[in-house]
Protein backbone atom coordinates (compact mmCIF):
# COMPACT_ATOMS: atom_id res chain seq x y z
CA UNK A 1 0.00 0.00 0.00
CA UNK A 2 2.63 2.45 0.64
CA UNK A 3 4.66 1.44 -2.98
CA UNK A 4 1.40 2.51 -4.11
CA UNK A 5 1.14 5.78 -2.46
CA UNK A 6 4.93 6.76 -3.52
CA UNK A 7 4.49 5.85 -7.14
CA UNK A 8 1.25 7.67 -7.31
CA UNK A 9 2.96 10.85 -5.75
CA UNK A 10 5.60 10.44 -8.38
CA UNK A 11 3.63 10.10 -11.48
CA UNK A 12 1.69 13.66 -9.84
CA UNK A 13 4.82 14.99 -10.02
CA UNK A 14 6.33 13.99 -13.31
CA UNK A 15 3.04 15.24 -14.57
CA UNK A 16 3.37 18.36 -12.73
CA UNK A 17 6.91 19.24 -14.50
CA UNK A 18 5.65 18.09 -17.63
CA UNK A 19 2.52 20.43 -17.76
CA UNK A 20 4.44 23.63 -16.51
CA UNK A 21 7.28 22.53 -19.48
CA UNK A 22 4.82 22.74 -22.23
CA UNK A 23 2.93 26.09 -20.74
CA UNK A 24 6.71 27.54 -20.54
CA UNK A 25 7.18 25.90 -23.99
CA UNK A 26 4.48 27.61 -25.10
CA UNK A 27 4.69 31.07 -23.80
CA UNK A 28 7.93 30.69 -25.59
CA UNK A 29 6.23 30.16 -28.89
CA UNK A 30 3.72 33.42 -28.22
CA UNK A 31 6.55 35.33 -27.48
CA UNK A 32 8.82 34.24 -30.64
CA UNK A 33 5.92 35.01 -32.74
CA UNK A 34 5.04 38.09 -31.06
CA UNK A 35 8.47 39.75 -31.75
CA UNK A 36 8.20 38.54 -35.28
CA UNK A 37 4.75 39.96 -35.98
CA UNK A 38 4.74 42.93 -34.28
CA UNK A 39 7.76 44.71 -36.82
CA UNK A 40 5.09 43.76 -39.72
CA UNK A 41 2.16 45.41 -38.50
CA UNK A 42 3.58 48.20 -36.84
CA UNK A 43 6.93 49.46 -39.18
CA UNK A 44 6.05 51.21 -41.85
CA UNK A 45 5.62 49.30 -45.30
CA UNK A 46 7.99 49.74 -48.53
CA UNK A 47 4.55 50.16 -50.37
CA UNK A 48 4.99 53.77 -51.75
CA UNK A 49 2.39 56.64 -51.53
CA UNK A 50 1.94 59.89 -52.85
CA UNK A 51 3.41 61.56 -49.95
CA UNK A 52 6.97 59.88 -49.65
CA UNK A 53 9.41 60.43 -52.79
CA UNK A 54 10.27 57.67 -54.64
CA UNK A 55 13.66 56.23 -53.68
CA UNK A 56 15.15 57.51 -57.25
CA UNK A 57 13.86 60.50 -56.43
CA UNK A 58 16.06 61.05 -53.15
CA UNK A 59 19.02 59.43 -55.00
CA UNK A 60 22.03 61.79 -54.43
CA UNK A 61 23.68 62.44 -57.43
CA UNK A 62 27.06 63.01 -55.96
CA UNK A 63 30.31 61.43 -57.58
CA UNK A 64 32.39 58.76 -55.78
CA UNK A 65 34.96 60.38 -53.18
CA UNK A 66 39.02 60.53 -54.40
CA UNK A 67 42.12 61.49 -52.63
CA UNK A 68 42.09 65.14 -53.52
CA UNK A 69 40.30 67.44 -51.13
CA UNK A 70 37.37 70.51 -51.94
CA UNK A 71 36.50 72.89 -49.27
CA UNK A 72 32.86 74.60 -48.92
CA UNK A 73 32.67 77.99 -47.45
CA UNK A 74 29.92 78.64 -45.27
CA UNK A 75 28.66 81.92 -44.10
CA UNK A 76 29.48 83.87 -40.99
CA UNK A 77 27.48 82.89 -38.22
CA UNK A 78 27.43 85.67 -35.26
CA UNK A 79 25.14 84.31 -31.87
CA UNK A 80 24.50 85.26 -28.23
CA UNK A 81 25.70 82.68 -26.13
CA UNK A 82 23.27 81.21 -23.34
CA UNK A 83 24.49 83.89 -20.68
CA UNK A 84 22.70 85.27 -17.82
CA UNK A 85 23.18 88.76 -19.40
CA UNK A 86 23.48 87.80 -23.00
CA UNK A 87 27.01 89.75 -22.93
CA UNK A 88 28.90 87.24 -24.42
CA UNK A 89 28.55 86.64 -28.50
CA UNK A 90 30.47 84.15 -30.95
CA UNK A 91 31.33 84.82 -34.24
CA UNK A 92 32.26 81.73 -36.28
CA UNK A 93 33.68 81.32 -39.96
CA UNK A 94 34.27 77.31 -41.52
CA UNK A 95 34.85 75.79 -44.36
CA UNK A 96 33.02 72.38 -44.96
CA UNK A 97 36.15 69.57 -46.06
CA UNK A 98 34.70 67.37 -48.74
CA UNK A 99 36.33 65.29 -51.77
CA UNK A 100 37.29 67.31 -54.61
CA UNK A 101 35.28 65.53 -56.96
CA UNK A 102 32.26 65.87 -54.38
CA UNK A 103 32.86 69.85 -53.85
CA UNK A 104 30.30 71.36 -56.07
CA UNK A 105 27.78 69.23 -55.96
CA UNK A 106 27.87 69.65 -51.90
CA UNK A 107 28.18 73.43 -52.71
CA UNK A 108 25.40 73.67 -54.59
CA UNK A 109 23.46 71.40 -51.89
CA UNK A 110 24.82 73.72 -48.73
CA UNK A 111 23.45 76.90 -51.27
CA UNK A 112 20.17 75.18 -51.81
CA UNK A 113 19.35 74.45 -47.90
CA UNK A 114 21.86 77.83 -46.64
CA UNK A 115 18.70 79.02 -44.87
CA UNK A 116 17.91 76.03 -42.84
CA UNK A 117 21.44 74.43 -42.04
CA UNK A 118 22.07 78.45 -40.89
CA UNK A 119 19.10 78.56 -38.37
CA UNK A 120 19.81 75.05 -37.03
CA UNK A 121 23.18 76.40 -36.59
CA UNK A 122 22.24 79.96 -34.67
CA UNK A 123 19.85 77.94 -32.53
CA UNK A 124 22.08 75.24 -31.41
CA UNK A 125 24.92 78.05 -30.74
CA UNK A 126 22.80 80.03 -28.68
CA UNK A 127 22.06 77.10 -26.05
CA UNK A 128 25.67 76.92 -25.56
CA UNK A 129 27.84 78.37 -22.64
CA UNK A 130 30.55 79.87 -22.49
CA UNK A 131 32.41 76.78 -20.71
CA UNK A 132 31.00 74.58 -23.47
CA UNK A 133 32.62 76.40 -26.27
CA UNK A 134 36.04 77.28 -24.19
CA UNK A 135 39.20 75.42 -24.96
CA UNK A 136 40.32 72.51 -27.72
CA UNK A 137 37.50 70.22 -26.12
CA UNK A 138 34.61 72.67 -26.61
CA UNK A 139 36.34 73.53 -29.78
CA UNK A 140 36.36 69.91 -31.26
CA UNK A 141 32.72 68.93 -29.85
CA UNK A 142 30.94 71.92 -31.91
CA UNK A 143 33.49 70.98 -35.25
CA UNK A 144 31.90 67.55 -34.34
CA UNK A 145 28.45 68.73 -33.40
CA UNK A 146 28.28 70.32 -36.98
CA UNK A 147 29.81 67.57 -39.11
CA UNK A 148 27.25 65.33 -37.82
CA UNK A 149 24.19 67.28 -37.94
CA UNK A 150 25.06 69.12 -41.19
CA UNK A 151 25.81 65.38 -43.11
CA UNK A 152 22.40 64.34 -41.21
CA UNK A 153 20.46 66.99 -42.68
CA UNK A 154 22.64 67.56 -46.21
CA UNK A 155 22.71 63.87 -47.25
CA UNK A 156 19.23 61.26 -46.48
CA UNK A 157 21.18 58.18 -48.27
CA UNK A 158 23.07 58.08 -44.82
CA UNK A 159 26.54 58.40 -46.34
CA UNK A 160 28.30 61.15 -44.85
CA UNK A 161 30.50 63.26 -47.49
CA UNK A 162 31.47 66.23 -45.43
CA UNK A 163 34.69 64.63 -43.84
CA UNK A 164 35.46 67.99 -41.69
CA UNK A 165 34.55 71.07 -40.28
CA UNK A 166 37.44 73.70 -40.30
CA UNK A 167 36.90 76.63 -38.58
CA UNK A 168 38.57 79.62 -40.45
CA UNK A 169 37.26 82.17 -37.76
CA UNK A 170 36.12 81.61 -34.12
CA UNK A 171 36.04 84.70 -31.42
CA UNK A 172 34.15 84.69 -28.06
CA UNK A 173 34.05 88.33 -27.05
Amino acid sequence: MADENESGSDDKKKGGKLGKLIVWGLVFVMGAGTGVAVPLFVLPSNSTDASQPAPDENRMDIPEPDETLGFVDFDEVVVNLNDSRYSRYLTCTFSLQVSGTQKEAVQKLVDDNNVVLKNWLIAHLRDKKLEDVRGKLGHNLLRREIHDKFNEMLFTDGIERIQDVLFQDFKVQ
